[in-house]
């Protein structure tokens, strides 16, 4: 390179400058031999409970070399950054420009990217995308970006009140509303209302229908022994009434055991005792 006219301070400072240039690019090459030759993610499985915990241990190790080489790389940086901030007006009024025997030909790509004023387009994505990424971090922006949160929560809470009130019995989407309610193609002939209406109802019909008929059985009435009956036996402890006892029933009267719910092995029991009558 030609003379830059510059003092001994200013040589100084730039030749520190390129040395963190040189130990930073050091740093990245490290870190990106790293990620290489290890994987900085978990295994999915183990087959076996060794295996898992060997694997525990390589991934252990890696991720603490990674660790080792982006703090590295980090420290790196920040030194650079702070000797570019700190030397920042000689570096923008320095020229540089080619010697005569620089190899032109030979080094063009070093000579342009040298002698280049402006970043390359993926570079400077990056470097926008870094800037606006240090932006947020600041107060204004976390200020901003909370802003947007809080107006996210508040649509959000509407817009959910909204749906459980309006649309959320509602069988067709707001689309489908907006283009016509008749122009849906459900495959049904009928709207869905109707639909669910008439199978409920035949839903009704055929829990009906499997209900077994029962057979018409004629209603018995069961009558039980004489008044007269049963106080002749408190009385007396017979069930034969005598024949000078009028019935209050004139038609149809029971007598004897008629009415009285005894197995039949006790009236034949009985049946000997009927003429005996305790004095």
């Amino acid at each position: 390179m030609a003379t830059l006219n510059l003092d001994d301070d200013e040589l100084k400072a730039l030749e520190q400058t390129l040395s963190k240039v040189a130990q930073l690019s050091s740093s990245v090459q490290s870190f990106r031999q790293d990620l290489l030759k290890s994987n900085p993610l978990p295994p999915p499985y183990a087959s076996t409970p060794q295996c898992a915990i060997i694997r525990q241990q390589l991934t252990h190790r890696n991720r603490k070399s990674i660790q080792a080489s982006a703090k590295i790389l980090q420290k790196n940086l920040k030194s650079l950054l702070e000797s570019t901030n700190e030397n920042a007006d000689l570096f923008n009024r320095m020229a540089i420009r080619p010697s005569t025997n620089y190899p032109g030909r030979t080094q063009e790509n070093v000579l342009l990217q040298l002698l280049r004023k402006k970043l390359e387009p993926d570079v400077e994505e990056f470097v926008s995308q870094g800037l606006e990424t240090a932006r947020l971090a600041t107060p204004e922006g976390l200020e901003s970006l909370e802003q947007i949160w809080r107006e996210l929560r508040s649509w959000l809470s509407d817009r959910v009140i909204h749906f459980i009130s309006t649309e959320n019995s509602d069988p067709y989407t707001a689309e489908e509303r907006a283009n016509g309610v008749k122009n849906v193609r459900t495959g049904l002939r009928r709207p869905i209302d109707d639909d669910e209406e008439e199978d409920e109802e035949e839903g009704d019909e055929e829990d009906d229908d499997d209900e077994p008929e029962k057979p018409d059985i004629p209603e018995v009435k069961v009558r039980g022994a004489e008044p007269e009956t049963l106080l002749w036996f408190a009385a007396r402890g017979d069930f034969e009434v005598p024949r000078n006892v009028e019935y209050e029933r004139k038609a149809d009267v029971y007598k004897g055991l008629q009415g009285i719910n005894i197995p039949p092995s006790d009236q034949q029991q009985q049946q000997p005792q009927q003429g005996f009558v305790p004095s």
